[in-house]
């Protein structure tokens, strides 16, 4: 499986220049932890044997990250949550979870 890159949250938010790669790499992993506690309860070992997949590499997941990313990087405390309810309905989708 592919994991979500640093080059397709870019063009996904619309940054251009390289001067925040490190940020937004940074914000990227943050978000996908978010993820992993909605999703799974808990951030996983995912190198354990039988262990869930890392966000980051399931693309049903990688449009609520991107979404996190985006509320983080724009850095608007009001939006954040907004942006998190909707991310967490994609990252709960089909799974038979509610919020």
């Amino acid at each position: 499986m592919a994991a979500l890159t640093l080059a397709e949250v870019k063009a996904a938010i619309s940054v251009t220049h390289s001067d925040d790669d490190a940020l937004i790499q940074r914000l990227m992993n943050s978000a996908a932890r978010e993820c992993a506690l909605a999703k799974y309860g808990e951030v996983p070992n995912y190198s354990a044997v039988d262990a869930v997949d890392d966000p980051l590499t399931v693309p049903e997941l990688a449009q609520g990250i991107i979404l996190m990313v985006r509320a983080d990087y724009e850095a608007d405390p009001a939006e954040r949550e907004k942006y998190l309810a909707s991310a967490k309905s994609l990252w709960l989708a089909g799974s038979g979870w509610t919020l």
